[in-house]
């Protein structure tokens, strides 16, 4: 299996902790969280060739129907057809060989960060977007059921992500740092950690293709491999992502 498959399903393994997926229509996969059915990155429409008009009224009416605010279409190649959705595109990268050597920050220590912690970073940066009481259901229901990695200086939690394993592969996922101690090498520790973690996997993590957080994952020896496509319309602009 090369890279590229290898990404993709331990990708969809760690969607499946939260997510079921059901065949919807011809070009339409149906992914579905019980548990968090506000959070669109779990309640998406996966596509495999262009879907028709017929096929995107009849999502959109689901979506309607179960009390979804919101439609997202994704897939691994660009739409033809987009039905006016805003387009974005999430990168995976994976770290080359020997492209190790990163400033980090000796004063900080590692260790896994209790729920709690977790909920007061989440909250300061994403509750005034998305919305307190979501920020804390959301990093609760990721809590459960993967590994979270934590950056302390002293005794505050400065800095946070999550990975999952399997067959080989370690995806970092939800990296944050606190923005009053950005600048510090934050993340190149935290991300160092995993590495050292997970000896002799293939490391992948995501970014967006217009933040520039890429920036910083290609300087340290991260290669982009594959692109996520996806389209979304939500009428609240504060809805979850």
């Amino acid at each position: 299996m090369d890279l590229i498959n290898q990404t993709r399903s331990i990708e969809e393994k760690m969607a499946l902790l939260f997510s079921v997926k059901k065949q919807f229509s011809e070009h339409l996969l149906k992914w579905e969280d019980p548990d968090l059915p506000d959070k669109y990155d779990n309640n998406c429409f996966e596509y495999c060739g262009q879907p028709t008009i017929e096929e995107f009224n009849r999502a959109v009416a689901y979506q309607k129907s179960i009390g979804a605010s919101f439609i997202k279409l994704e897939g691994n190649e660009p739409l033809e057809d987009s039905f006016g959705l805003e387009p974005g595109v999430t990168l995976t990268m994976a770290l080359q060989p020997n492209n190790v050597n990163w400033k980090t920050n000796e004063n900080l220590s590692l260790r896994t960060p209790s729920l709690s912690e977790l909920e007061a970073i989440e909250v300061k940066h994403f509750g005034p977007i998305y919305g307190e009481d979501f920020s804390r259901r959301n990093i609760r229901h990721l809590y459960e059921k993967l590994d979270f990695h934590g950056a302390y200086l002293g005794d505050t939690l400065i800095g946070a992500c999550y990975s999952f394993s399997d067959n080989g592969l370690t995806c970092i996922d939800g990296l944050i740092v606190d923005e009053s101690y950005r600048h510090q090498y934050a993340a190149t520790t935290i991300i160092r950690q995993v590495r050292e973690l997970h000896q002799g996997d293939i490391l992948i993590l995501h970014a967006d293709l217009e933040d520039t957080p890429k920036y910083m994952y290609l300087k340290m020896g991260f290669e982009i491999i594959d692109r996520l496509y996806e389209y979304i319309r939500t009428n609240r602009s504060d809805h979850p992502a």
